[in-house]
């Protein structure tokens, strides 16, 4: 068996990785922390918008994602295309060419006969009928099928996916443990484990992002914001830190935030972490207010009550499946009213919520440690009980 894995031929892994997105990245880092396990890093190949940052960070192989060539080369002598994790195919937001491109990835591996993984991935929104087809066609042509969520299977049904090999997990990010961030970012933030103002700081943590709702009305939603941050500060003596998830995409929105701020006490996290050291940063905080998804699975992760910011069906799928309602707020209705009632909430629930994310951090790893195991129970059959037959 062993030797059966040292022979085991490259895995390529796609998603939207290379991009700076910390919630991405958390997937691949969890993805590559478990492949590992059985197979040795230069045997993983991931397509990145930044290979050469790939390679540095995550000690693997890596191409560019928009080279053709490159991808093909690495097809030839692949074991198996993994496609995943997170939600890829959607055709709500960005230009419309992510179904596109991953679908063709799909295509192109069948084309040279490669075994192909669908891996923890959220599906949806999808409006346009010609993506439907795709998806129809491609996912009822690959090996192996692992969603996120139940929702994500809901939907591969209505598209008609026939495959019975479709297996409900959970986000592979849940995978991931945390990491010290240094001293000195510590000290830069008044992190220090000795600061007067540890022991009885309020901390809460705001992670947001652009989307339609917030573009076609941003003067005003932006306002909404600063003057949130600045009733935390004011009202409620916290200390409110800024923490962007994708910085290149995040970090205008803050700055146009804080300039509109009456308080200078706002701290924009600068630093670019690694995702196990944001899930770190997110431990020290007393509350999170967070629009992108992998900031309330941090939260999660680390037991911290939050107040989830509705944008786009997946953030209030995955609080409704924490049964926890009640912390969600749609983005339409942001105003300083609306959150000082759930901080009231959380500060009369918090001992229930907390309890109850511990009990939903520990089954939402079990399940997504079952993503790794549907993955190589496959490997198993498709490719090791092969060698052994043939020895």
């Amino acid at each position: 068996m062993l030797k059966a894995m040292n022979n085991l031929k490259p895995i390529i892994i796609s998603g939207y990785y290379g991009f700076g997105n910390c919630g991405d990245e958390a997937i691949l880092m969890a993805m590559i922390q478990e492949f590992s396990k059985f197979i040795t890093r230069d045997k993983i190949i991931v397509l990145s918008q930044q290979p050469e940052k790939t390679k540095y960070l995550y000690k693997v192989n890596s191409i560019n994602r928009l080279n053709l060539f490159s991808i093909i080369n690495s097809l030839r002598h692949a074991g198996f295309l993994v496609s995943g994790g997170g939600g890829l195919l959607q055709d709500v937001s960005g230009k419309g060419f992510s179904v596109l491109y991953y679908l063709s990835l799909i295509f192109l591996a069948r084309l040279f006969k490669v075994p192909t993984v669908v891996y923890g991935q959220g599906i949806g929104p999808i409006i346009k009928t010609f993506n439907k087809k795709l998806i129809k066609w491609a996912f009822n042509n690959v090996n192996l099928i692992t969603v996120r969520d139940e929702q994500s299977k809901i939907i591969l049904k209505e598209l008609d996916i026939t495959s019975e090999n479709i297996t409900v997990n959970a986000d592979t990010a849940f995978l991931i443990k945390k990491r010290e961030i240094t001293d000195k970012v510590k000290k830069k933030y008044g992190l220090e484990e000795h600061s007067s103002r540890v022991d009885n700081a309020l901390r809460i943590g705001i992670i947001i992002r652009n989307c339609k709702n917030i573009a076609n009305d941003y003067d005003k939603k932006i306002f909404e914001f600063a003057s949130i941050a600045d009733y935390l500060i004011e009202k409620k003596q916290a200390d409110v830190f800024f923490i962007p998830f994708q910085p290149d995409t995040d970090i205008p929105i803050i700055k146009d935030i804080v300039q509109r701020m009456k308080h200078s006490k706002a701290k924009i996290i600068e630093e670019e972490l690694a995702p196990d050291e944001v899930l770190y940063l997110i431990s020290k905080l007393s509350i999170l207010i967070g629009m992108r998804l992998h900031s309330i699975i941090f939260a999660t992760i680390t037991a911290k009550p939050f107040i989830a910011i509705d944008y786009d069906p997946k953030v209030k799928n995955y609080v409704h499946s924490l049964n926890l309602p009640e912390l969600l707020i749609n983005v339409n209705q942001l105003t300083v009213k609306n959150i000082d009632n759930k901080l009231k909430y959380i500060n009369v629930q918090r001992d229930i919520i907390e309890s109850g994310l511990k009990i939903k951090a520990i089954q939402f790893e079990q399940e997504a440690l079952s993503n790794v195991q549907s993955f190589y129970h496959f490997i198993e059959k498709k490719y090791l009980r092969k060698e052994s037959e043939n020895n």
